[in-house]
């Protein structure tokens, strides 16, 4: 017998810039962006960041941590504001396990971002950073959102110096 979903699905609003999800918190929620932008990223240890992605409308915060009953792997910060549905982490494992189109959609939604993980890791492998630079400027002004030059850093694994010295041409 499963148990009850239990509670009801809440709309959350965070601010531009605001941090609602914390690296290494116990996740109670799981998160369906409804609009804005956030960023995951990593700090490590010498307290440099990393941007794992940005993730938009319809794409969920907090699933693999609900799925491996694990810790947070990384924080998040709304680059934009940003409204998003929140389910307790029992209500989601109750729709996983008996709705069959919200078990789907949360496969999709895996498959994408580890191929969108893939594909990220095997451009910084194949390509300087001087070639990549321009690509990801291209998306990100396709997304019409202004992105500060840490988040640019910060999401190729750079300093902020080293971005400088790209973008006037000198790497």
């Amino acid at each position: 017998m499963l148990p009850a979903a239990g509670g009801a699905i809440t709309l959350r609003q965070f601010d531009a810039g605001q941090r609602f999800i914390f690296q290494g918190q116990e996740m109670l929620q799981v998160y369906i962006i409804r609009s804005g932008v956030v960023k995951p990223l990593i700090t490590e240890e010498n307290g440099k960041e990393y941007i794992l992605e940005f993730l938009g409308e319809g794409e969920m915060l907090g699933e693999v941590e609900a799925i491996r009953g694990t810790r947070t792997v990384c924080a998040v910060d709304a680059v934009t504001a940003v409204s998003l549905y929140a389910m307790g982490i029992g209500q989601f494992h109750y729709f996983l396990q008996t709705v069959p189109g919200f078990s789907t959609l949360v496969m999709r939604l895996l498959a994408t971002r580890v191929a969108n993980s893939s594909v990220k890791m095997a451009r910084q492998q194949l390509y300087t950073m001087g070639e990549l630079l321009p690509r990801l400027q291209e998306m990100l002004a396709a997304q019409q959102i202004a992105f500060t030059k840490q988040d640019l850093a910060g999401y190729m694994g750079i300093s902020v110096r080293s971005l400088n010295r790209l973008l006037k041409g000198e790497g």
